[in-house]
């Protein structure tokens, strides 16, 4: 435990550790490397921007290497104080950035300079283009309209690269040469617009003169308002078109003279009108206005009774109508005629006092809508339907005062009353629309205060489900959802404002309880859990106890045992929200300190029964397959293996027996039998002794026969080819591993071995290579 708790430390101080500077390099070398890349970057970004033009994608790219070769520099400031070499190429590097950063803009400049030269001579030639057409024949103001969109594109440009003229002079003097140009040009358009519009508005004044010499001859002697009308109506379009060439005038002389005479025509018809409506008289306009006039004065009388039937009130409605066209009919001739004016004038009062009747009555009957629909509003919970009706009938109620005579001293006050009503009414519905918002707004906070509170009493009374708790907490945050959509009414009431203080304290109490009841459920959860890894834990222990345990009891008894730790250490927050808990948790820590030594115990024991019992039946196993293999190479290997699985037998066992006597009781088992330690030990110590024996034997034997034996038959091999040299040599290696052998292991000196179809001893052997190599050496 104090292991992994050392590993999650030394973890914790590397996690905290901070992360190097991004971009920053991490030695004076990797400086210096991305200094050099940089600056040979530059260099030959550089050398490809020297043609004319340079391509714009080389520009980007020397612009880039630039900003590449200033991020190199700014990685390895920190080092330039540190180390002299580095700084003096620093220095360098510093003095070609700013070299090649002045020559690159210089060269970027002159490519925009170019770019703008190309793109005002084009807007240039077409603007050139649509000049000629404006200075043609059959040019309109759609040419026209095009030669100033021309003018605008050029000038815009023109604007665009006035910035760059600081860079090359001779652009600043393109620029001044095409400006002088634009000049030119717009006087050009100007000139034109004018010669065309005086030309249009001499051809429209010369069609109104026409129009209006036609309609005065049509008038003769005789009276006809038909005539007259159109004569009007041609002297007023002479005179509007007079008044719209006013501005031509003083830049056209020749526009000037035909302007005067129309001004003169336009005089003469107006006088030869007034001669015509005083030869006519008033009688014709009574003849026709006559009945009209005595409906009109019948449907005055019958509006001053209290209640005017329907049928009157209809009937003063179209009589008002058909009086007030004529009125509008005869008023050009009234401004002529002081008798019919006299007569209009009479007519007018008339016709103001029905009017005046009628949009009274039309006024009161809106007032009225108004009254009664702000009344349905006063209503306890009044419907969205009937704030409609009362925007509605306050909009109809506008809309009528528009159409009154609200000048006319017996309206005016009626008027001035329709006016508060309205400013009152819109108050009224806004303070009502206010009021009724907030008594909705406070039942949606009750509701939703009832709900939460609903919930969280629910799971107070019963084990909740996970869904359950989850949904008493959505219940109270769905208050804090009410309560923001009317955070609104905090500010304007303060009533509502104390409310949803106190309902903001209510949710956090119901969060408590929310809170409290998890702590509680969690606890008893946690205790039932903390009974389970136990029990699991001690059964799992017990598994270990028997001397025929396995290494995976162990495992799992010690997962058992590490999960039982792990729930106590995950919960330990809780103990200090829950005091019962935590009594139980201390409890179960004790426990788990027993479970801990008794699974020290086991895992001893089961490591020395492996190092001792298992050591020993796995030794003779090998001893046996030892003494049963004809390969000698592995049947030494396998005698190896046995000594060394008996050692540690002793020496492990012994050991461990040392550091823990409590293991001396400990059963082994040995061939199915539980067995003292000590006494497999004597077993692994007495098996040791008997192995030494054919383990030296197969010693030998290996090395007998890849020594002397193999170079002997090696000898006799190269003899049969006549390689005496190499015979030779095979028969002195016969001879030297012969007398090694023969001194490491004497008692084999005499033992019978198979060599080249024979059977002879190791001394025999060594006899018969000396006498071989004698029988060589002579000849050498």
């Amino acid at each position: 435990m104090w292991v992994v708790i050392g590993v999650f430390a030394f973890a914790s101080v590397k996690a905290f550790a901070g992360p190097p500077e991004a971009g920053a390099a991490k030695s004076v070398a990797e400086a210096s490397k991305k200094l050099e890349s940089a600056r040979a970057a530059l260099a030959a970004a550089v050398k490809r921007i020297e043609k004319d033009p340079p391509d714009n994608a080389d520009l980007d790219t020397a612009l880039a290497a630039v900003e590449a070769l200033k991020n190199a520099l700014d990685a390895g400031a920190s080092f330039e104080t540190e180390d002299l070499e580095y700084a003096k190429t620093v220095l360098a590097a510093r003095k070609e950035l700013r070299t090649n950063r002045e020559y690159v803009d210089e060269r970027r400049a002159k490519v925009h300079i170019h770019e703008f030269r190309r793109r005002i001579d084009g807007e240039l030639a077409s603007l050139n283009e649509r000049v000629a057409k404006v200075a043609g024949k059959d040019a309109g103001p759609k040419e026209l309209d095009d030669a100033r969109a021309a003018v605008a594109a050029v000038k815009k440009l023109a604007d665009e690269g006035r910035s760059l003229t600081k860079q090359d002079a001779k652009f600043a003097t393109y620029l001044a040469e095409t400006d002088a140009a634009v000049a030119r040009h717009e006087k050009t358009i100007d000139e034109r617009w004018l010669q065309l519009s005086a030309q249009k508005q001499r051809g429209l004044l010369d069609d109104s003169r026409k129009a209006l010499s036609t309609a005065l001859g049509a008038l003769g002697n005789a009276w006809s308002d038909e005539k007259f009308a159109d004569a009007d109506k041609a002297a007023t379009a002479l005179q509007k078109q007079i008044d719209e060439g006013k501005p031509l005038e003083e830049r056209d002389k020749a526009y000037r003279a035909e302007a005067d005479k129309a001004r003169a025509e336009v005089a003469q018809a107006k006088r030869r009108l007034e001669e015509l409506v005083a030869a006519a008289g008033v009688s014709r306009v009574k003849e026709e206005m006559g009945p009209a006039y005595d409906e009109l004065v019948a449907s005055a009388k019958a509006l001053r009774a209290r209640k005017p039937a329907p049928e009157q009130l209809s009937g003063a409605k179209t009589a008002a109508f058909v009086v007030r066209k004529l009125v509008e009919k005869y008023e050009p001739q009234a401004a002529r005629d002081r008798a019919i004016g006299q007569y209009l004038t009479e007519v007018k009062n008339t016709l103001v006092e029905v009017e005046v009747a009628l949009q009274l009555r039309n006024l009161e009957a809106a007032r009225a809508e108004v009254m009664q629909s702000l009344r349905n509003l006063e209503k306890r919970a009044p419907a969205p339907e009937q704030f409609e009706e009362a925007n509605t009938a306050l909009v109809v109620l506008a809309k009528t005062l528009e159409t009154v005579h609200a000048k006319n001293p017996a309206i005016s006050a009626h008027a001035a009353d329709a006016r508060q009503l309205l400013k009152d009414g819109r108050a009224t519905i806004d303070r009502r629309r206010y009021e009724v918002d907030l008594q909705q707004q406070r039942a949606k906070v009750d509701e939703a205060r009832k709900n939460a509170a609903a919930l969280v009493t629910q799971i107070q009374k019963e084990k909740p489900t996970e869904a359950q708790l989850q949904e008493a907490e959505n219940a109270v945050k769905q208050i804090g959802v009410v309560l923001e959509a009317g955070a609104h009414f905090v500010k304007k009431d303060r009533d509502y404002a104390l409310y949803a203080k106190e309902t903001k304290e209510r949710m956090a109490e119901l969060n408590d309880r929310i809170a409290r009841r998890k702590i509680v459920l969690s606890a008893a959860d946690s205790r039932v859990l903390l009974a389970e890894r136990v029990a699991q834990a001690k059964e799992k222990l017990d598994a270990t106890k028997p001397v025929a345990s396995t290494d995976a009891d162990i495992d799992a008894a010690s997962k058992s045992v590490e999960e039982l730790m792990q729930a106590i250490e995950v919960r330990a927050e809780l103990e200090q929200q829950d005091a019962g808990y935590a009594s139980y948790a201390e409890r179960t820590r004790n426990e788990l300190l027993k479970l801990v030594e008794s699974l020290e115990t086991s895992r001893q024991a089961r490591a020395l029964r492996r190092t001792t019992g298992e050591a020993l039946a796995a030794a003779n196993a090998a001893s046996e397959k030892a003494a049963a293999a004809t390969d000698l190479r592995k049947r030494k290997e396998l005698y190896a293996s046995a000594m060394e699985k008996l050692k540690a037998c002793q020496d492990e066992g012994a050991r461990m027996l040392k550091e823990n006597a409590k293991l001396a009781t400990v059963d082994v088992l040995v061939v199915g039998l539980p067995v003292r330690p000590e006494e497999v030990m004597a077993q692994c110590a007495q098996r040791a002794g008997a192995l030494l024996e054919p383990q030296k034997k197969a010693e030998a034997q290996l090395r007998f026969d890849e020594g002397p034996k193999k170079a002997y038959e090696s000898a006799k091999t190269h003899l049969s080819k006549s390689r005496k040299n190499e015979a030779l040599a095979q028969l002195n290696d016969c001879v030297v591993e012969g007398r090694i052998l023969e001194n490491r292991y004497p008692d084999i000196k005499d033992h019978k071995f198979a060599v080249g179809g024979a059977s002879m001893s190791l001394a025999e052997l060594i006899q018969v290579c000396v006498k071989e190599r004698k029988t060589l050496e002579p000849s050498r």
